[in-house]
């Protein structure tokens, strides 16, 4: 690793904060088994909390193969043999609601090809879902709701917006893996969480919430204005997130979104993931089942739909994407780096062929400029 390149990225960073499209962030570059580069940019510090959303899933794919590795999970079996919210799904779409042919899997769960959306306002499901997902809240907080199996459940009504196992589409589907998981193991997620990854990892400071005494570390929450720039978040942009109250019990759980963590310890997840499962000596899966983990799931037709800037000349699996043409993706790296990234822009990925591990945290609603991830990656690849 040529150290002297590396330190194109500072450059690049600073260029960034230079144009107001960027203040607070943290790096981490670390090469066969070596930090090779580390940085933080004020007002973040070396220690600072992030909101890490969807680098959530890869830490519920970990839990869901634990289970898996112990023959408690199988990934073709039905989602309503744990939910029996699940038995009758119906599909949601501009021509009506049907019932669904197929029952959800829990391969479908692991590879975002169950049908489930999010809220919004593309279509019928997306509308249906934001009717539901509030309810569901509202019926939590009120103690109503009094599990993550019972959530699931009534999130269950809103349906699916296809066929499932039809194609694929990017929503609820690790936060009903999480409930599973809860079901199976008879734990709350944060406790199986901890138990089984965080405690062997040494992630002291990954969780739901942020401990108590902690709180001052939290990361700076930005927006961007009307001119691309970032300008501090307002408190309505903290509820939009639901990071109103970090401190405080969720009132979901969630395996697709809900953890706080740090760079640090992302890093110690990372390792694990470069060491096929393994961290200084202690195993969490077994190498077999990481590389059935970590391998391009979707088939052709799956692949049409997914559609996201950050997985040109990706395929994807059990909430990793995994790159598969490099060409197609302008990529320098290698094939078979896999990753993912957070709903306000962290992003990482673990390269295999080269033992390498990048990540990148950052906390602007919006999430991060692929075009500048990209110039990051093309850094640290041209340093190898």
């Amino acid at each position: 690793m040529n150290i002297r390149k590396l330190n194109r990225l500072d450059t690049l960073i600073e260029m960034q904060r230079e144009q107001g499209r960027l203040q607070g962030a943290t790096i981490l570059v670390e090469h066969k088994g070596k930090r090779v580069y580390e940085n933080q940019y004020e007002p973040d510090r070396q220690d600072s909390i992030y909101k890490i959303f969807s680098m959530t899933k890869p830490v519920t794919a970990v839990a869901a193969m634990i289970l898996y590795e112990r023959g408690l999970l199988d990934p073709m079996s039905k989602v309503s043999e744990y939910l029996p919210g699940y038995v009758d799904c119906k599909v949601v779409s501009s021509d009506g609601i049907k019932r669904a042919r197929n029952e959800i899997t829990i391969k479908d769960l692991l590879n975002m090809t169950s049908g489930m959306v999010y809220s919004g306002d593309f279509g019928e499901a997306e509308r249906l879902m934001s009717k539901i997902y509030k309810e569901a809240r509202t019926q939590s907080e009120s103690g109503i709701l009094k599990s993550s199996a019972d959530i699931c459940n009534k999130i269950a009504e809103a349906g699916v917006a296809f066929e499932p196992g039809e194609t694929f589409r990017y929503g609820h589907s690790a936060d009903i893996m999480g409930g599973i998981i809860e079901v199976i193991s008879g734990q709350k997620l944060s406790e199986f969480f901890k138990k089984e990854i965080f405690t062997p990892l040494n992630m002291e400071d990954t969780d739901f919430k942020i401990g108590e005494g902690k709180e001052f570390r939290q990361a700076v929450l930005y927006r961007r204005d009307k001119k691309g720039k970032v300008v501090r978040a307002e408190d309505d942009v903290r509820r939009r997130l639901e990071m109103e109250n970090p401190s405080a019990d969720p009132w979901w759980e969630k395996g697709g979104s809900g953890l706080y963590s740090t760079a640090n310890d992302y890093a110690h997840f990372a390792q694990m993931l470069l060491n096929k499962g393994s961290y200084h000596g202690k195993e969490l899966i077994g190498r077999r089942t990481f590389a059935y983990m970590t391998s391009p799931q979707l088939t052709d037709k799956q692949l049409q739909t997914l559609d996201f800037e950050a997985c040109i000349g990706y395929n994807y699996g059990n909430y990793f994407r995994i790159l598969t043409d490099p060409a197609k993706g302008c990529s320098n790296g290698s094939v078979g780096e896999y990753g993912w990234d957070g709903k306000a822009g962290t992003y990482f990925f673990v390269d295999p062929t080269e033992e390498l591990i990048f990540i990148y945290m950052q906390q602007i609603e919006g999430g991060c400029d692929y075009s500048f991830i990209r110039g990051l990656k093309q850094i640290v690849y041209g340093a190898c």
